[in-house]
């Protein structure tokens, strides 16, 4: 994510980028536009495994934020940026079927779900809207947003070996020679 953000002339200074900060209970973390800052919520983030997955969602925000100007004062691009990052992130099928959320029938559908709900919920955490205003913005963009899978182009559910395929594909879009 951060190479990628760098592609689109958005530098990452991780001192200066990313803050742990006491938050509001249900809250794990944030994206402050106007300071380009990523926060993590310290008294609601306990375990490194969703340190991870709150900074990946959060930079997928930033990455955003730089890629699209989205304004997330706009209720259409917040969904979209919500949805991308349930979809890049969150709504694996193992963590979808263990909460109940997915079978292993109609798989697609079942993840579809999980990430319209986790964009929900995500909404309504960050904006006084309510559930059917929320679901009717999240409907309205949710084939397009979903199938944005930029920048990796694919899905990076943890435990897969997508994450370092998606890594790999990426190579062909930006430039990871300082990293290797």
């Amino acid at each position: 994510m951060v190479t990628a953000l760098e592609s689109h002339g958005c530098p990452v200074e991780l001192d200066r980028h990313i803050s742990c900060e006491m938050c509001r209970d249900r809250v794990n973390g944030g994206f402050d536009p106007k300071s380009m800052q990523v926060v993590i919520c310290q008294n609601n983030v306990h375990t490194q495994d969703v340190c991870c997955n709150v900074l990946a969602h959060e930079l997928l925000h930033a990455f955003d934020y730089c890629r699209a100007k989205v304004n997330f004062e706009n209720l259409r691009h917040l969904a979209c940026s919500e949805i991308r990052a349930a979809n890049m992130f969150h709504c694996s099928l193992g963590a979808a079927m263990s909460s109940g959320e997915a079978s292993l029938f109609h798989v697609k559908e079942r993840h579809q779900l999980c990430v319209k709900n986790k964009a929900l919920q995500s909404m309504r955490l960050v904006r006084n809207v309510t559930e059917f205003e929320a679901m009717m913005v999240i409907d309205d963009v949710f084939d397009k947003c979903y199938n944005d899978t930029e920048p990796f182009g694919r899905r990076c559910f943890k435990n897969l070996g997508r994450a370092k395929r998606a890594l790999n594909e990426s190579r062909n879009y930006y430039d990871f020679s300082d990293i290797d």
